[in-house]
């Protein structure tokens, strides 16, 4: 009996892995071009960032893709934003992005946690985040520039604020400073939907 051959890639599926390739390549070009503008080398940027070589020099040949939390470390120490660096030159007064367009970012190390999707598609003075799953356990606190707003659209969280535990759930919205050191964590076995928008206090994108 003649041995069964994988079925032939879709149209859309070929169209989504070749905008994910170019969305690979883009986001290295940001970070490179950034690094280079810093005047960093590859192992400066890495040891700031507290990611390997190897990994960045993947990440700067759109061979790799980070997790959310690492490409915030990258642009925090090249003094810009993950937003900015996931940004694609545009001339269009407006940015759209589609239900089904490909920028999912994973989350955290551990994959399950979820998933990050950028809803800003060029350099704006806001990033705007959704979230798909949060961790169960709190991590490492977040400080930043800037103010931040949260929005829970599904599912409870715990949201940590300098010590203080503030439950979250569905249609419950959160504003405060970036720089307060703050973190989050999912309650219950529903599934957690989040909106994050982070406004830098100079306005810039980038």
């Amino acid at each position: 009996m003649a041995s069964r051959l994988p079925s032939a890639e879709s149209p859309g599926e070929a169209q989504d892995a070749s905008e994910l390739r170019d969305l690979d390549v883009a986001l290295g070009r940001q970070i490179r071009e950034h690094r280079v503008r810093a005047g960093m080398s590859l192992k400066d940027l890495a040891s700031k960032a507290e990611l390997s070589p190897s990994f960045l020099s993947q990440l700067e040949r759109g061979l790799a893709r980070p997790r959310i939390t690492s490409l915030h470390r990258v642009a925090r120490t090249l003094g810009t934003t993950a937003q900015a660096l996931l940004s694609l030159e545009e001339t269009k007064p407006y940015s759209l992005v589609r239900r089904g367009d490909p920028r999912d970012v994973d989350h955290d190390i551990d994959k399950a946690a979820g998933i990050a999707r950028s809803l800003v598609r060029d350099s704006r003075s806001l990033t705007a985040l959704e979230f798909r799953g949060v961790p169960r356990s709190f991590g490492p606190y977040y400080e930043h520039p800037g103010e931040e707003l949260l929005l829970v659209i599904e599912g409870v969280i715990e949201k940590d604020i300098d010590g203080e535990i503030i439950e979250l759930r569905a249609g419950d919205c959160i504003c405060y400073d970036g720089r307060v050191p703050h973190r989050s964590r999912s309650v219950g076995d529903d599934e957690v939907v989040t909106l994050l928008v982070t406004v830098r206090e100079d306005g810039r994108g980038d």
